[in-house]
């Protein structure tokens, strides 16, 4: 009897607590939905932070993109992008960089922080991917002391040092502080430099090449080339050498080599036993004449040969001058890699974690 009231008993709390739960509104069940998608949220966007400080950028990449699919309207997403961006400038994937940052560029507003950060980060891409062309195209008429600055970076790439050295006066008198005075303090001594870098003289270089052949390239440090025509006319005269070619002739019998050692060339020629003779009453001739057909056989290896010789000697002569050039570009890349444009990167940048102070 008594086991039967408890099993009453709990029957009744059971189904009170069902009828609770059944009877709960909307609104608490919408509350604890976004909590729990907040909660998702927040994680995801935490780890996504954390691979990225890290630098597991292709990781980060996809923690990313699985938050712009769940939350494709959430006011995270224009940093999410940002981040998307940045993953493939580190992975130095540069048309995808710039893919990102333009839709940063494109949907926020001017004034915005993630505007000015997405368009600086795209030009500085431009530097990094070799697109100066582009990038002078797009900070002509700035005013902006970053975008004057990584200006200056390309004109230096393009060697031209005055424009260059205006860009970077500009952008200082622009940024008006000691901490940017002190940055391009090196640039300037950069530019001064570019006169001190060693170039061949084009003249040597022509005399060298006419001396020997090749000599021209070697002199410009080209020593593949260099050997190639040395090798090259080399092999021609000795060509033109073994054409050399001297017959005796009686008619229209001829004999190889000195007449003292000279075989009889003769269809006629009788092997008797030990007897060997000529048939049909014919002898070895005893006046012969020497003809030669050297020349039409050693000219032409001797006039490719002298072709290789004059070409190669004039092209190192027209040469020289873009070999100074790249001697040139060597030493800014050099330098520029020393006292690389990331330094300007120092303007206020979008967070995935905004940390209250």
């Amino acid at each position: 009897m008594r086991n039967t009231k408890k099993q009453i008993l709990l029957g009744f709390l059971f189904s009170w607590v069902l009828s609770q739960q059944a009877y709960r509104s909307v609104e608490s069940i919408q509350s604890e939905w976004n909590e729990y998608t907040s909660y998702q949220k927040d994680e995801r966007v935490s780890f996504c932070d954390f691979l990225f400080k890290q630098g597991h950028y292709e990781r980060c990449l996809l923690t990313a993109f699985q938050l712009l699919y769940q939350f494709p309207d959430d006011p995270i997403s224009p940093t999410i992008n940002y981040y998307i961006a940045r993953c493939y400038e580190e992975m130095q994937i540069y048309n995808l960089a710039h893919q990102y940052y333009r839709q940063v560029i494109q949907k926020e507003p001017e004034s915005s922080l993630i505007y000015k950060a997405a368009n600086y980060r795209d030009i500085y891409v431009n530097l990094l991917a070799g697109e100066v062309s582009e990038l002078l195209e797009a900070t002509e008429n700035t005013e902006d002391p970053y975008m004057i600055t990584f200006r200056g970076y390309a004109q230096m790439k393009k060697l031209k040092w005055e424009e260059a050295r205006l860009s970077f006066i500009n952008a200082q008198a622009l940024f008006n502080h000691s901490h940017y005075n002190k940055l391009m303090g090196p640039l300037y001594q950069t530019i001064e430099n570019v006169g001190s870098v060693p170039r061949h003289n084009r003249y040597l270089v022509f005399l060298s090449g006419s001396l020997m052949p090749g000599g021209g390239q070697f002199m410009l440090r080209e020593w593949d080339k260099g050997q190639g025509i040395l090798t090259s006319v080399g092999l021609m005269v000795l060509i033109g050498s073994w054409s050399k070619v001297e017959s005796f002739v009686d008619g229209k019998n001829r004999f190889i080599d000195f007449e003292g050692t000279s075989i009889p060339l003769y269809n006629n020629y009788e092997d008797n036993n030990s007897h060997k003779d000529l048939a049909n009453g014919d002898h070895i001739p005893k006046k012969m004449n020497v003809r030669s057909s050297s020349l039409k056989y050693s000219i032409p290896p001797l006039l490719i040969g002298a072709g290789i010789f004059i070409g190669s000697t004039w092209k190192s002569f027209i040469d020289t001058q873009t070999k100074n050039e790249r001697l040139v570009e060597f030493y800014i890349e050099e330098r520029i890699d020393k006292i690389s444009p990331s330094r300007f990167l120092d303007f206020p940048e979008p967070t995935l974690i905004v940390r209250e102070e």
